[in-house]
């Protein structure tokens, strides 16, 4: 079997000023693919990351664009193209999880939340395949709640549920293209989204940790980098979603 080589490849990972994003942005670096940082509006936290991939030897950008609009997307992605003259990887990671009982959902939030964990995977994936050659491949970051929902997240678990069935049918759309699609679906994972939701419930991460998961502590950003890497290097992996939650599904 022949792995997909990421060696001279060029990769967007949108939201990827910190967490998960530059993550798997300095661990594509190390296989030396050319990296495109992305941010809403962080431009000391995405200069830090390309900082972080230049001391490696890495190459990479950052583009300061707002990923929930299709303007954004689009400016990212064309930028990218400008800069390196080709896309083979996207990995649409940025999103937000805010807490909010069902009942207390006003349209503003609804709205940012659908844009951010949604429309951001179909805007930045469509302006991407304008450029994408025969064997690239997209990367959909979901989320464990998108399978089990979380309490007082309602929008955020049913904006990823939705990105677990919408890689599916990219997955299936884009075949006769050579494209691939798949999903990674992390639990708890120690970033500063990922550790807000227990400061808003007042719960102590590492005691939940400790009882809910088995191997007794939060997920590392880095793992789920990994992970997310060694997937897209299998040519034959496409159209599934993965879970890495430390074991919390099963208890």
């Amino acid at each position: 079997m022949t792995l997909y080589d990421l060696r001279d490849k060029v990769a967007i990972i949108t939201g990827s000023g910190r967490g998960i994003g530059r993550a798997i942005a300095i661990r594509l670096a190390m296989e030396k693919t050319k990296v495109v940082i992305n941010a809403k509006r962080g431009v000391e936290e995405a200069v830090e990351t390309v900082e972080r991939i230049k001391q490696i030897g890495g190459e990479a950008i950052y583009v300061i664009s707002d990923v929930s609009t299709r303007e954004g997307c689009k400016k990212l992605v064309d930028k990218a193209f400008e800069v390196f003259g080709r896309i083979d990887i996207l990995v649409n990671n940025a999103g937000v999880g805010l807490y909010a009982l069902f009942k207390d959902l006003d349209e503003q939030l609804l709205e940012k939340q659908i844009s951010a964990d949604f429309r951001s995977v179909v805007y930045c994936s469509q302006e991407a395949l304008r450029y994408m050659r025969e064997d690239s491949v997209i990367v959909n970051i979901a989320s464990l709640a998108g399978i089990k929902p979380l309490y007082g997240t309602s929008i955020y678990n049913a904006m990823k549920a939705a990105v677990i069935q919408l890689t599916k049918s990219m997955a299936l759309e884009l075949a006769e293209r050579r494209v691939r699609v798949f999903s990674v679906a992390p639990g708890f994972v120690r970033t500063k989204m990922g550790l807000s939701y227990f400061k808003v419930l007042n719960i102590d991460p590492d005691e939940w940790a400790e009882k809910h998961t088995l191997i007794k502590r939060l997920i590392d950003p880095e793992e789920v980098a990994e992970l997310v890497v060694s997937l897209i290097k299998i040519p034959s992996f496409v159209g599934e979603t993965v879970i890495i939650d430390g074991g919390a599904s099963l208890i």
